[in-house]
């Protein structure tokens, strides 16, 4: 390593000031790197970045021209298949019932409690039984708005 960095790395672990040799520090600071010198191995990322993914893609299709030919149209392709039916039923201003929206939101409201208990099973190993009675309570939490939401039906699909 060169000695202005290992000047720096045993300052901060110090805390204390290491002095460095004045001509180690012009020596690194007087170097002369150019812009070019700054700007060409980012400018070589990017265009790597570019260039292989773009060679893989044509690759691929290539090759699977090659092994699989000519592919026949089929008129069935072309045509919407959506929820397993063969066709689309309605128009496209056509209203949606509110339970459709209703399951999504609740969906999303009670699909949010694995992003909490990620953290909690991460932090679990350095908080004890602390983090037993607050992952009980988060739980009961949950638990009272699954009995609400049941209560009031907006569970029951055929409602």
């Amino acid at each position: 390593m060169p000695p202005v960095i290992l000047a720096t790395l045993a300052s901060s672990v110090t805390g204390t000031e290491v002095p460095v040799p004045p001509k180690v520090t012009d020596a690194v600071l007087n170097q002369g790197s150019s812009t070019f010198d700054i700007v060409f191995p980012l400018t070589m990322l990017l265009i790597i970045a570019a260039v292989i993914p773009t060679a893989l893609l044509t690759l691929n299709y290539f090759l699977s021209r090659w092994a699989l030919g000519t592919r026949i149209a089929n008129p069935a392709r072309d045509e919407p298949y959506e929820s397993g039916l063969p066709s689309t039923v309605g128009n496209v201003g056509e209203r949606f019932d509110v339970k459709f929206y209703l399951i999504a939101m609740l969906f999303l409201a009670f699909d949010i409690e694995v992003a909490f208990l990620y953290p909690w099973a991460i932090h679990f190993k350095h908080g004890g039984w602390e983090m037993v009675v607050l992952l009980l309570v988060f739980l009961l939490l949950l638990e009272v708005g699954y009995l609400y939401l049941f209560k009031k039906g907006a569970l029951d699909w055929d409602r």
